[in-house]
C-alpha cells in the first residue's frame, strides 16, 4: 500500500492544506490510541475528527495545537470539517473510503446503522 502524499486545500482562519501521509496516521494513532488502516477509528467521533484534521494540518504548522484545530473546525463547522476530512482520507487511502453515514466503506454491514444494502460495483454482473 502506498499513501500519495497529496494536500487538499482548506480554507479555516487562513487557506491551509490537508496533507494525509504516513506520518499524520502515526500521529492520529498516537493521539486516538487507534488506527486508521485497520478500520477501528470512528470517523464520526469529535475527537478523531479533531485528530485527523489537525494530523493534516502539523505538516505546514508544527506548532498547531488540538486545542487550536478544535477551534477551527468550530469556526469552519464540524460538517464541512467532516467533509473536508472524508475527501483527504479518499485521496489518501481509496480503499477506506467513508460512507454517507461515517462508517468505513471497507468494514462489514452494520445493522444498528442501517448497514450496506445491495451489490457493490465490482460484484455486480452484466
Amino acid at each position: 500500500m502506498s499513501i500519495p502524499r497529496v494536500k487538499v486545500p482548506i480554507v479555516l482562519d487562513r487557506p491551509r492544506t490537508i496533507l494525509l501521509s504516513f506520518n499524520a496516521f502515526v500521529l492520529v494513532e498516537e493521539v486516538t490510541g487507534k488506527s486508521m488502516l485497520s478500520g477501528q477509528l470512528d470517523l464520526t467521533s469529535l475527537r478523531a475528527i479533531r485528530a485527523i484534521m489537525w494530523a493534516g494540518l502539523v505538516h505546514e504548522d508544527p506548532a498547531l495545537t488540538l486545542e487550536q484545530v478544535g477551534d477551527l473546525i468550530e469556526d469552519y463547522g464540524i460538517a464541512k470539517s467532516m467533509e473536508d476530512i472524508g475527501a483527504a482520507i479518499q485521496v489518501a487511502l481509496p480503499e477506506l473510503s467513508v460512507t454517507e453515514d461515517g462508517a468505513n466503506a471497507s468494514d462489514p454491514p452494520d445493522p444498528q446503522r442501517g448497514g450496506i444494502s445491495g451489490q457493490s460495483e465490482s460484484t455486480t454482473s452484466g
